[in-house]
């Protein structure tokens, strides 16, 4: 599914000013759009929506209609909205221009897999309440996350999207949705998970040169990705996100002190996108550039 042609249809004349098209993300999507005033096409969605305004818009307002439910909302930074799989939206209007909006497509596969996790049938995408002017902290965290990684690429910001995805789901299930069970069956897969932890970890640190998924990562453990991301924090006190770019770090911290690599070489075989990439999260991460560390540690070309 073409998580991305829901934006394509349902807005025509909004700006695009940033996608995750080209990102590689696996269950999840994300576009930054500026939106005229005017009337929006109706439409039935196949994924789940959730909009996040991240700038006032002084005098906007978002009237739709949707369900058989008329709602109006003011436009105000961290406002959200909730619009589930099928649930048609046949009157949307917005009264003066928003210049800047979040979208996030979720899969209903991503519902489904987290159903099967808990045993829990009820947990469906299409169970999603219609929602406006949602006031909950910890879905507009997520956003502004997903938002940060979606307008300036980092290393390892897949896995961090993906995982944050993950936390989204569940969060959009558990409190507008049906709740899981009080109690959920144990999994029999529970007291292996140490060791298909250990397989995942082998994999990415012979792997930190490539673009990594929380998918297949989840796949090298033989886990869903929920239960992965779960377990591989549980095991090493991490997320797998942090997991990876610690090691990448480390990983560019020993080939910083091989003369003969260049710090381009250093930065792709570590796994960032470009040297660029690499000097902001190194310096971001260790306070000082690469071409700064290898001075610190006493090389000089």
């Amino acid at each position: 599914m073409d998580l991305h042609r829901h934006g394509i249809l349902k807005f025509p004349n909004a700006g695009l000013l940033a996608s995750s098209h080209d990102r590689g993300w696996q269950g999840v999507a994300a576009e930054l759009r500026s939106h005229p005033s005017g009337d929006l096409p109706a439409i039935v969605p196949t994924q789940m929506e959730i909009t996040l305004a991240t700038r006032r818009c002084p005098g906007a307002q978002v009237s739709r209609k949707g369900a058989g439910l008329r709602q109006q909302t003011a436009v105000e930074p961290g406002t959200i909205w909730l619009c589930p799989v099928g649930v048609g939206e046949d009157d949307i209007n917005i009264s003066a221009p928003l210049s800047e909006v979040l979208h996030i497509y979720l899969p209903e596969d991503r519902f489904k897999a987290l159903a099967d996790l808990y045993g829990d049938a009820r947990i469906r995408a299409d169970t999603v309440r219609y929602l406006a002017d949602v006031q909950d902290p910890l879905i507009r965290q997520i956003g502004l996350s997903i938002l940060g990684e979606l307008v300036q690429e980092s290393s390892a910001g897949r896995m961090m999207v993906e995982s944050a995805a993950l936390t989204l789901t569940a969060r959009v299930a558990q409190a507008y949705g049906h709740d899981r069970p009080d109690s959920a069956a144990p999994s029999t897969e529970e007291g292996s998970c140490p060791d298909r932890i250990q397989r995942a970890i082998a994999f990415i640190r012979d792997n930190l040169e490539r673009d990594l998924s929380i998918t297949e990562l989840a796949a090298v453990a033989c886990l869903s990705p929920f239960h992965f991301a779960r377990m591989f924090k549980r095991v090493t006190g991490r997320t797998p996100y942090g997991f990876v770019s610690a090691e990448r770090l480390a990983c560019a911290c020993r080939l910083l002190a091989d003369r003969k690599i260049s710090i381009l070489d250093v930065a792709l075989r570590s796994g960032f996108s470009s040297q660029a990439a690499f000097g902001t999260a190194f310096k971001r991460a260790k306070g000082y550039t690469p071409s700064e560390y290898r001075k610190l540690i006493g090389w000089t070309a």
